[in-house]
């Protein structure tokens, strides 16, 4: 077998990349029951100290993949800002309308300050051990293992979603620190532009008019249909008040075809605890106006998921390295950790609307 090993692809390869794809190649191969041979190749390379090391590398490219591949239920208005530590830092303002000021002829230029905002960001380590058994290998059932790269680079994903509507709803619903007073009129199109018109006369943390040249409609899956009705609709039909009690409807041409985005977050469900956690919706300013209500933060360097296998396998008594899909020698379990550095906070929240919906 040792003569078959060094001509398979992991080994005869010309560069590393190479290499892992074909130790990948292998796995994928192997894992195939009906494909004897091949899986007879790929015990006999799970035993030796070079493949799994290729295999996890393997993996770890699959697992970033997955993560890229995965929903991300903020990118429509959380503002993406990686961090170089893990230090709190106060976000700096670059988002107001700064003018130039008039300069005579020989005259100096007046400088300008970017001043420090009033929002704290800052990011934090996430992570998880997960086990695989020696038994499994030995069985030959691979599935849980090649489902295992993908599991991971989803749990980054879901992860960040996570933490981001945390800083939107919590155990009592929407939050209050977030959206200041929470409303309860449900998702209409008559309502929605009372809420977009509300928002359109405040000010932000510059004293401006906020910036709401695009607005992110939230809601949860249970408000999806309606949502995209309101939102594609070709005609909408609003009722008007005459001031004297009078109700007459007019239909008119839908003012947000093409104005409103849509993002439909099950994690915004997921994360409120309240009872109208189904009929709740939410209005937030895009993530590239100058006044974004929430900041998504990473570490420079660490965008990815990172996955490390525990080597705790131990040595023959005779002496030998033992490969890590021996198992640990105290449980036979193969452990990898998966870690991702995320976090969120709020941003500016003068242009934010919330709703129970009742």
């Amino acid at each position: 077998m040792a003569t078959t090993l060094a001509t398979e692809g992991f080994r005869a390869a010309p560069t590393l990349d190479e290499r892992v794809y074909e130790a990948a190649l292998l796995f994928g191969e192997g894992r195939n029951p009906a494909n004897f041979a091949r899986q007879t190749v790929l015990m006999e390379a799970l035993t030796t100290s070079d493949f799994p090391k290729l295999l996890g590398a393997a993996f770890e490219k699959e697992a970033m993949t997955a993560q890229k591949d995965a929903v991300k239920e903020y990118e429509l208005f959380a503002l993406p800002k990686n961090l170089s530590d893990f230090r709190p830092k106060k976000l700096v303002d670059l988002f107001g309308n700064e003018y130039f000021e008039d300069v005579k002829e020989g005259e100096e230029y007046k400088g300008g300050k970017l001043a420090e905002t009033d929002v704290e960001i800052k990011t934090g380590k996430t992570g998880k051990f997960f086990n695989l058994t020696w038994e499994l290998q030995l069985s030959r059932d691979f599935s849980d293992l090649a489902d295992f790269p993908k599991v991971l680079g989803n749990a980054a994903v879901n992860t960040e979603n996570k933490k981001v509507y945390e800083v939107l709803v919590g155990k009592s619903g929407l939050n209050t620190s977030f959206f200041g007073s929470v409303d309860t009129k449900p998702l209409t199109s008559e309502n929605l532009i009372a809420a977009i018109e509300g928002l359109s006369v405040k000010e932000n943390h510059r004293k401006e008019l906020v910036d709401i040249s695009t607005i992110v409609l939230v809601v949860g899956p249970g408000l999806a249909i309606r949502a995209r009705q309101i939102l594609n609709a070709e005609k909408i039909v609003r009722k008007v008040d005459d001031g004297a009690g009078n109700i007459t409807e007019t239909e008119e041409s839908n003012p947000f075809r093409g104005q409103i985005e849509l993002q439909v977050s099950r994690e915004f469900v997921n994360q409120n605890g309240a009872a109208t956690k189904n009929t709740s919706w939410a209005l937030l300013p895009g993530k590239s106006t100058s006044n974004p209500a929430v900041v998504k933060t990473g570490l420079i360097g660490h965008e990815n998921v990172d996955i490390r296998v525990k080597r705790d396998q131990g040595e023959r008594v005779g002496g030998g390295a033992v490969a890590v899909t021996e198992g640990s020698i105290q449980d036979d379990t193969i452990q990898f950790r998966g870690r991702h550095v995320t976090g969120a906070a709020k941003g500016f929240t003068e242009a934010v609307y919330g709703s129970k919906g009742a």
